[in-house]
C-alpha cells in the first residue's frame, strides 16, 4: 500500500535505509537460521498450501520459525527477513563492517556487494517495513540473473515484475493479478526462495500466463510475446493510412484464447463473441487492438474505420454482443467523434502455429481499402 508522508519523514526514510543506519529489530524476530536441520518441526504449517516449501527451506537453514515453535506462514515478511534469506540461499557470505550491528546488515552488504540488491532500491520506509511483492520481484530477478548483478543496472519496476512472471519467479494472485504493492507473507517468500533455488540448478518454472500477460501489458501495451513468443510493433503504433488526415493509433494488442474463460482480459470481453458473417467461432484466439482516432486538421473530416480497415487473410472481424444481441458500445469501433474503441477479430489456432513454425512470428496484418497494409508483428 502507497503511503504519502511529508518530505521531511521521506528523506529520514530514504536515509533508514543506508548500510549504516541504526534500525529498531521488531519485537518479535524469528530465529536465525545458519544451518541445515535433519528435522523440522513447526506447529501451524500442517495443511498449508506452502507446507512443502516451508519444511524444504526451514530444512535448508535459510530462515525459521519463531521461538514458541510457529512459523507464522500468513504473517508479513519484512525486507530484512527477505533479505537475509535471499543472501542465505545465494550462497553468499554475510559481509560484516562498518557501524551497523543490527543482525541484518551483514547479508544486506553481501547483496549489495554482489549487485542482488541496490540501496536506492527502497526509497521509504525501513528495513523492519514489509516487502511488497514488486521488491520480492525485484530481488528474485536479479538472484537469478547474474547480468542484472550490477551497481550500473537500471532496470525499472516494470520490467523487473514482466522478467519476474516470465521466467515463473512470481506467480499472480486469485485471478492472476500482480499485486505489485501488497506486502508479501512468510509463505510467499519462502516460496519465491524455492522458485530462486530451482532456477539456479536450471530448472524450468511454471508460468502463470495471466500474470505474465498483465506484466507484459503494463510494460508494452501487448502480451503477445507471453501468448505466442512473437514480437509486435512498438506501441502506441500510428497507423499509416491513405489519403486521410486523420491520426490512428493503436495503443494496445491483446491476444485471449477463447477457450480460456478465465484467462488474462477475458472478462474485459464478457459478452458473446461473433463473427461478423455470422460463422461458427472455431479454435480462435481474439486479438484486440486498443484504437482512438483524432482529426487534427481543424477541418471537419469523413472518415470512420468501419469498413476501411479489416485483418489479412485467415483473420475475421468479430462484434461483442450484449443481452440483447446488439453489440456493446463498450466495443463500438472508433469515429473521428469518439476518442477510443476497440477492433476485433479472431485468428484461427493452425494460422498461428502455422505462421510461428514458418516465421518465428505471427503476421498480424491490416489491409485499409485505401491500399495501405500495417503490419504490426514483427521478427526479433
Amino acid at each position: 500500500m502507497k503511503r504519502v508522508v511529508p518530505l521531511v519523514v521521506s528523506m529520514m526514510l530514504m536515509s533508514a535505509c543506508s548500510p549504516n543506519a541504526n534500525m529498531l529489530v521488531a519485537a518479535e524476530q524469528p530465529k536465525a537460521a545458519a544451518e541445515p536441520k535433519a528435522d523440522v518441526s513447526l506447529n501451524d504449517i500442517s495443511g498449508h498450501w506452502a507446507e512443502s516449501d516451508i519444511k524444504a527451506i526451514v530444512a535448508a537453514g535459510y530462515v525459521d520459525g519463531y521461538p514458541d515453535g510457529s512459523f507464522k506462514p500468513d504473517h508479513t515478511v519484512t525486507r530484512a527477513e527477505f533479505i537475509t534469506m535471499t543472501a542465505k540461499a545465494a550462497g553468499l557470505k554475510p559481509v560484516p563492517g562498518n557501524d551497523n550491528k543490527e543482525w541484518y546488515a551483514p547479508y544486506v552488504a553481501a547483496l549489495v556487494q554482489t549487485g542482488i540488491h541496490q540501496y536506492k532500491d527502497f526509497s521509504s520506509g525501513d528495513w523492519n517495513t514489509p516487502i511488497t511483492r514488486m521488491e520480492m520481484a525485484r530481488l528474485a530477478v536479479r538472484a537469478s540473473d547474474k547480468s542484472l548483478q550490477t551497481t550500473e543496472d537500471s532496470t525499472d519496476a516494470k520490467k523487473f515484475m514482466f522478467l519476474a512472471t516470465q521466467k515463473g519467479l512470481i506467480t499472480g494472485l486469485a485471478g492472476g493479478e500482480l499485486g505489485k504493492e501488497e506486502s508479501a507473507t512468510r509463505a510467499q517468500s519462502v516460496k519465491i526462495i524455492q522458485r530462486i533455488l530451482d532456477v539456479s540448478q536450471g530448472k524450468k518454472l511454471e508460468v502463470d500466463k495471466r500474470a505474465a500477460s498483465y506484466a507484459e501489458v503494463e510494460l508494452t501495451g501487448s502480451n503477445v510475446q507471453t501468448m505466442w513468443g512473437s514480437r509486435v510493433v512498438e506501441l502506441p503504433y500510428k497507423m499509416p493510412l491513405l489519403n486521410t488526415k486523420a491520426t490512428v493509433k493503436i495503443h494496445q494488442i491483446l491476444i485471449m484464447d477463447l477457450k480460456e474463460k478465465d484467462g488474462a482480459f477475458r472478462s474485459m470481453f464478457d459478452g458473446q463473441v461473433e463473427r461478423v458473417d455470422r460463422k461458427p467461432i472455431g479454435d480462435d484466439y481474439l486479438v484486440a487492438l486498443k484504437i482512438d482516432m483524432k482529426n487534427e486538421t481543424g477541418n471537419p473530416l469523413e472518415y470512420s474505420l468501419w469498413g476501411q480497415l479489416s485483418p489479412d487473410l485467415g483473420a475475421k472481424r468479430v462484434n461483442i454482443l450484449g443481452t440483447n444481441r446488439e453489440v456493446d458500445k463498450k466495443f463500438l469501433m472508433p469515429r473521428l467523434d469518439s476518442s477510443a474503441g476497440w477492433f476485433l477479430f479472431v485468428l484461427n489456432k493452425e494460422a498461428v502455429e502455422s505462421d510461428l513454425k514458418k516465421f518465428g512470428f505471427v503476421y498480424l496484418r491490416l489491409n485499409e481499402n485505401n491500399g495501405a497494409m500495417i503490419e504490426l508483428g514483427k521478427k526479433g
